[in-house]
């Protein structure tokens, strides 16, 4: 009896190794390597385009395990040099097991400024308190022909003066015209509230100093801007 005992006792051990042998062997059998794609954006990752010129994409290679594969490359664009402002090229490449790989070219449609908020630049709120600031460097755009797309209409107040960051910020359009008026065109979103301006008033542009004035109503507060191109 001791003999049979012993005999099966064996047997299972033998068949629990081959069993463990086994899954191992399995799990070697099932290791991989993943290779992901890598791109490489040709020419910079920010590009300055004339309004009404021609873009052209230097593109954007991809390598994928030390192989050309520029030729899978996706590429996504809203680029329209018919109007000023910010646009985004996406380039994108898949490898065999499903995972994609991505960048982006920032590309600015316009002539670049800088818009300065000079001093007597203020937030005024509903019961009549005044926050002055200054100092802070706007980018803008324009076609040459009076109109301005800003990055900021409210002057960095949020955006870098609280330091809450480019979700913050009020993009938008302006038009300066003939008589020297500036005028709303479009925009005045901020993402990150999800809101926008209520009015935006007494925009004037000033040849002699070079500046741009005029004031925004926003969520029931005043500001009032002044920038100085450059």
């Amino acid at each position: 009896m001791k003999k049979i005992f012993l005999y099966g006792f064996l047997m299972g051990l033998a068949s629990l190794s081959l069993t463990s042998c086994n899954d191992d062997e399995d799990q070697l059998s099932d290791s991989r390597v993943t290779n992901y794609v890598l791109l490489t954006l040709n020419g910079d990752q920010t590009m300055y385009v004339d309004a009404n010129s021609t873009f052209n994409d230097p593109g954007c290679k991809a390598e994928l395990a030390g192989e050309d594969v520029t030729s899978q490359v996706q590429v996504n664009s809203n680029v329209n040099t018919g109007e000023i402002g910010p646009y985004s090229v996406e380039y994108k490449a898949v490898n065999p097991d499903g995972f994609w790989a991505s960048t982006t070219r920032t590309v600015y449609v316009g002539t670049p400024l800088v818009g300065s908020v000079m001093p007597g630049s203020f937030r005024q709120n509903a019961s009549g308190a005044k926050v002055s600031w200054s100092g802070y460097d706007i980018d803008m755009l324009t076609d040459g022909e009076g109109l301005y797309w800003v990055e900021d209409l409210i002057g960095g107040y949020y955006e870098q003066r609280a330091g809450y960051g480019d979700a913050y910020s009020m993009k938008g359009w302006i038009k300066v015209e003939p008589d020297n008026t500036v005028t709303f065109v479009k925009g005045g979103n901020v993402a990150g509230w999800g809101d926008a301006y209520d009015e935006f008033l007494n925009g004037v542009y000033d040849p002699e100093a070079n500046t741009i004035s005029y004031d925004v109503v926003y969520v029931g507060m005043h500001f009032n801007v002044i920038l100085k191109l450059s």
